[in-house]
């Protein structure tokens, strides 16, 4: 990471966790780099399954996170978190480019499990395999929610550009900065409500969905002390932390190592799961065997999380940092985004979509904002339309001003002659001594 104190066009990314906000802005540099000028997060500390009071919570929270960065009403592009998405990998046959898009979208029809008119999808191809299959990601989100998401950011002034699934952002940044790795890396992302796998190779990517999440161990935390679940969070960031090998130390206090086994209890299903999604990689998708993996999201935050998972899984763990070839701005303290580097991956993996061709481009618009962008797209034609109207009618109008200057002229000229030609009827008459009755000679008695 590099500090850096140029100032260019700002790229506001937004971050929308299932339990926590992140507001980020990146400036781009000529070369096609990041530069990150500032961040803010923020945990929304309620029950993650109450959907409506999120978007609310958006609503409230977004405009605060957007003074303190001095961040003004402009475009934005966001993430929606991994839970809300259905995401499928599949394998068509290679045909002809034509057919291709009828294939999937009939793939779509049979794969989303909501009427496909009633939700918004997009579909990126991943690659093929060794029998020459095209393997597609398909990504798909209820419309109606999406609207109400979108409603929550535009709210505050923001206007939507992109709508990307927060783990394949999280995939770019993961390209961008470890694309000098080879063989397999897994990435563990651990949220609150669900937990994502990414099993990357260099051209190819899988991804897993787990419900066991950071919430999951606040609910176990509130029925085990049988308090609220706001309680149970506040109790689990106070004294929360993987228990290494099963048993804790005798001089703990009592309550701290009943919730350090709930927390292991939890983590233990989580490995379980882990090992499960790696054996249906390796056997299903013939991938190859994970020699690595990343650490990222909020729950990983917890003490002893990477040594829980070497302890596991035998493998070189680490925490994903997704600023390793990016530069920091004079206003990004060192100290503050060494701790929280991993929370970041979204955010850099949305802002590199505004600079570079990325790996992997979705976009989820929801339709009013297609309808919007639609309609900027097609101002220019209508300005000039207009201004062709303008122009057509002072021709026009110019064409008639002229034809009734001409007229007004002939006009006159028709009348100077009739005037002249009515003088000389008039002396012939006279002469002849038969035109008029005062011309006739008087006859005296």
């Amino acid at each position: 990471m590099i500090r850096t104190y140029g100032r260019r066009s700002p790229i506001v990314s937004f971050n929308l966790g299932s339990q926590s906000l992140g507001l980020a802005v990146f400036e781009s540099q000529p070369n096609g780099g990041l530069v990150l000028t500032g961040y803010h997060l923020r945990e929304l500390i309620s029950d993650p399954s109450a959907e409506t009071d999120r978007n609310r919570q958006v609503r409230d929270a977004l405009p605060t996170m957007m003074r303190k960065l001095g961040v003004k009403p402009g475009p934005v592009r966001y993430a929606v978190s991994g839970h809300s998405v259905f995401a499928r990998f599949i394998k068509l046959p290679a045909v002809d480019p034509e057919k291709i898009k009828r294939i999937i979208t009939f793939e779509a029809e049979q794969n989303v499990p909501f009427p496909i008119e009633e939700v918004v999808w997009d579909y990126q191809f991943v690659g093929s395999d060794a029998a020459d299959k095209i393997e597609v990601v398909l990504v798909a989100i209820k419309a109606d929610l999406l609207e109400g998401i979108n409603a929550a950011v535009e709210d505050a002034g923001l206007q939507t550009t992109l709508v990307d699934v927060a783990t394949m952002a999280l995939y770019n940044a993961f390209r961008y900065n470890y694309s000098h790795l080879h063989g397999c890396s897994l990435v563990i992302d651990i949220g609150a409500r669900t937990t994502n796998l990414l099993f990357i190779e260099p051209g190819k990517i899988f991804s897993r969905s787990l419900p066991i999440g950071g919430s999951s161990i606040t609910f176990a935390i509130a029925k085990e002390f049988n308090e609220p679940y706001a309680a149970a969070e506040l109790r689990k960031k106070q004294d929360g932390f993987v228990s290494l090998r099963g048993a804790c130390a005798d001089a703990l206090d009592p309550e701290v190592a009943r919730v350090s086994k709930l927390v292991r209890n939890r983590m233990t299903r989580l490995h379980a799961e882990v090992a499960r999604s790696i054996s249906f990689y390796r056997t299903q998708q013939q991938g190859s065997q994970p020699q690595r993996v990343f650490l990222c999201g909020g729950t990983v935050s917890m003490p002893y999380m990477r040594e829980f998972f070497h302890e596991k899984l035998q493998w070189p763990v680490e925490f994903f940092n997704p600023l390793r070839n990016l530069t920091l701005g004079r206003s990004v303290a060192l100290e503050e985004v060494s701790y929280s580097a991993h929370l970041l991956g979204e955010l850099v993996g949305l802002a590199l979509r505004r600079t570079m061709t990325c790996p992997m481009e979705l976009n989820l618009r929801p339709a009013s904002v297609v309808r919007r962008q639609r309609l900027a797209q097609r101002q220019p034609f209508f300005v000039v339309a207009g201004v062709c109207f303008v122009l057509g009618l002072l021709a026009w109008g110019f064409y008639f001003a002229r034809v009734a200057h001409v007229q007004t002229d002939v006009v006159a000229e028709l009348q100077s002659r009739f005037s002249k030609c009515s003088g000389t009827k008039a002396s012939s008459i006279s002469c002849d001594g038969s035109a008029t009755p005062s011309m006739r000679p008087r006859r005296h008695c």
